[in-house]
């Protein structure tokens, strides 16, 4: 496991900061290190990854009870995560300055950068509505109907779909996962550690991202890997990878922002 130097968490002063290379193999560092730190709060942990098993199990009972709403509740649970996995960046956070994990004063320090987090949430909630909207029209080309029904989703993995509609959809979306990737990928720790705004959170997320492209693929890859297995096992994994994931992203952003 490679060595980490705690940084200051003063907001910055002197433009944007740099931006550390990484190897590709390093996304395996952060997991490790994600282990040791959930080790550390397993409590505070699991709690996290329980709401957002809960979160999990109710967007899937409101897309079945209302599936024209589907991509709104689902596109807002990808959204929910990072925002969630808030608490578990504070967590690490008092754990590096040798403070007790304490729910209160994560609290405390969320609603202290109350106002770039919401901008940033605003940010993310553009990029979402566009997905939605989008996506709403291919289904009502594709259906004829504005509210498919739950078969008409199901369609979609049975071979009932138009091959040039379907790349349209898969290829945005694949678009859209991976501007959202880039963009948040550090901005949320980053706002936290150190309440900068999120044009600067943004792009340094982005210069990271560009730089280290190779090894942050390879962390994406992890990241869908790791949320695939806990939603094969009905979210219960998630209880424990959730938690996992946002300490390992914690410690993504330590080992990349100078």
């Amino acid at each position: 496991m490679r060595s980490q130097t705690v940084r200051s968490s003063r907001p910055l002063l002197d433009g944007a900061p740099s931006v550390h290379h990484i190897e590709i193999d390093e996304p395996l560092d952060w997991l490790k290190q994600g282990v040791a730190t959930f080790a550390q709060a397993p409590g505070h942990s699991l709690l996290y990854g329980t709401l957002f098993a809960l979160a999990c199990w109710g967007s899937i009972g409101l897309t079945w009870s209302m599936p024209w709403f589907a991509l709104a509740f689902l596109t807002g649970l990808m959204l929910l995560g990072p925002f969630l996995a808030a608490g578990l960046y504070v967590a690490a956070r008092q754990q590096e300055s040798g403070q007790s994990v304490s729910i209160r004063d994560s609290l405390n320090l969320l609603w202290l950068r109350r106002t770039n987090l919401s901008l940033f949430v605003l940010f993310l909630g553009l990029i979402t509505a566009a997905w939605i909207r989008l996506s709403a029209l291919l289904f009502a080309i594709q259906f004829d109907a504005l509210s498919p029904s739950i078969d008409s989703y199901l369609g979609m993995f049975s071979g009932h779909f138009d091959p040039l509609i379907a790349g349209f959809f898969l290829g945005i979306g694949l678009l859209l996962a991976i501007t959202v990737f880039a963009t948040s990928a550090l901005a949320i720790p980053m706002i936290l550690d150190r309440d900068v705004d999120p044009i600067t959170a943004i792009n340094t997320s982005l210069r990271a991202f560009a730089i280290n492209w190779p090894g942050m693929l390879v962390w994406a890859a992890s990241i869908v890997t790791l949320s695939g297995t806990g939603i094969l096992t009905g979210f219960i994994g998630m209880v424990a990878l959730f938690p996992l994931l946002g300490y390992a992203t914690w410690h993504s952003y330590r080992r990349m922002v100078a």
